[in-house]
């Protein structure tokens, strides 16, 4: 008889309309298909909306949750430790989501997803807390092994094909071009990228509609825009929460009638939009892991091209991808760290990737169908299996 799995807390914010969020969701729900029985989320589960069964399971973890939440915010000095894996976010100099230094675990793992390529002394202080790092691309995996801090395990994220597979289009926008962009508003996404594009692709073809998914619960830093000098201004906040991207986008001259501006949408509801599109573009600067809302598109057969950069060139490596492979020197504000292997798409090669598909949309959509199914193999809970095998019984190959 096998031992009981031992125990798992994560320390970020489990949500399904963030990547770290739905990442930590995916996670919990693959250590629960594999019997654990005890799952320790010191902050409490925001914005979740996940099918009734799939709540049903969860209910009594969250529950937990909002009790240990409660607890730990009455008590702001008390640390918790535990003798067993407790997971971190880890983005760049190895900062971290706020109160995670509350809860440490045996073996403190730090799930890593940086794009500022720098390491101070006292990120490197930082970095000694942890037994071990995931790397969620090879691009991470080698940055994190060239500073020599501890163990490096790349473990990719997946994609759930229950929800994210091939189905027809309900044809609501049948007389349109539907391109679809996805990812908070921020520098690194390159939404200015696509907008420039757009708005070449758009004045010879008309019908052409931008799907815009960009909400963002933070400002976007207006000085990088501006150093690239594709767009005029950024979104500016809205009075409840997220950001003004309407406003903004008639603001680049574009019509009203030429895009729509997506809310904050569940990752539950994203298949039923994704599959609307006849192209899904991620011109963007910089990853971290692979881009998981790119991979999301991919699986629903959607035509989906990626620029050859940073952790977004594992799907073109490995997978076959579609890729914006004219990378040129990224332009940073001075609030910047570093930029370092970031890369800027030109803006032609997005407008090109436009016309083949919109001219060629048989041959475009059997390629993104090919593509479809070599994803199925990047499921959420095979690749997740391989994350528990590391940190819940201490076996797989270090980088």
């Amino acid at each position: 008889m096998s031992a009981p799995l031992s125990p798992i807390a994560i320390s970020w914010v489990l949500s399904t309309i963030s990547g770290y969020g739905i990442y930590g969701l995916q996670i919990i729900l693959q250590y629960l298909r594999r019997g654990g029985q005890q799952v320790i989320l010191p902050r409490q589960p925001t914005v979740t909306e996940v099918p009734s069964l799939t709540a049903q399971k969860l209910a009594p973890i969250f529950q937990l949750s909002q009790k240990l939440h409660a607890y730990l915010k009455e008590r702001p000095d008390e640390l918790l430790s535990f003798n067993h894996a407790v997971l971190h976010g880890v983005s760049s100099d190895f900062s971290g989501f706020a109160g995670q230094d509350r809860i440490w675990g045996k073996p403190n793992v730090g799930c890593a997803a940086i794009e500022h390529l720098v390491c101070t002394p006292h990120g490197r202080e930082i970095a000694k807390n942890y037994d071990m790092f995931i790397a969620i691309s090879r691009w991470n995996a080698d940055y994190l092994k060239s500073l020599d801090v501890g163990p490096v395990y790349l473990r990719y994220q997946g994609i759930d094909p229950a929800l994210f597979h091939p189905l027809p289009k309900s044809d609501l926008y049948k007389d349109r071009f539907v391109i679809f962009s996805g990812g908070k508003f921020e520098y690194r996404k390159g939404q200015d990228i696509v907008v420039a594009a757009f708005k070449r692709f758009r004045e010879k073809h008309p019908e052409a509609l931008l799907v815009a998914c960009w909400q963002n619960l933070l400002p976007a830093d207006a000085a990088a825009f501006a150093a690239a000098g594709l767009v005029e201004g950024v979104p500016q906040p809205a009075q409840s929460y997220g950001l003004q991207i309407t406003p903004w986008l008639l603001q680049q001259g574009l019509p009203q009638d030429s895009f729509i501006d997506l809310p904050f949408t569940h990752n539950l509801l994203m298949p039923l939009v994704l599959r609307e599109c006849d192209i899904a573009l991620f011109p963007n600067r910089c990853e971290g892991g692979t881009n998981l809302v790119a991979m999301e598109a991919a699986a629903c057969g959607i035509p989906t091209y990626v620029a050859a950069n940073t952790g977004q060139k594992d799907l073109v490596e490995l997978i076959g991808f579609p890729a914006f492979r004219h990378q040129g020197g990224v332009k940073a504000s001075s609030v910047m760290n570093t930029v370092q292997d970031w890369g800027e798409t030109d803006v032609d090669e997005v407008v090109q990737a436009m016309e083949y598909v919109y001219t060629q949309r048989q041959a475009a959509r059997d390629e993104a169908l090919q593509l479809a199914g070599r994803l199925t193999a990047w499921d959420w809970g095979s690749l997740n299996e391989k994350l528990l095998q590391i940190v819940c019984d201490g076996q797989g190959e270090a980088w």
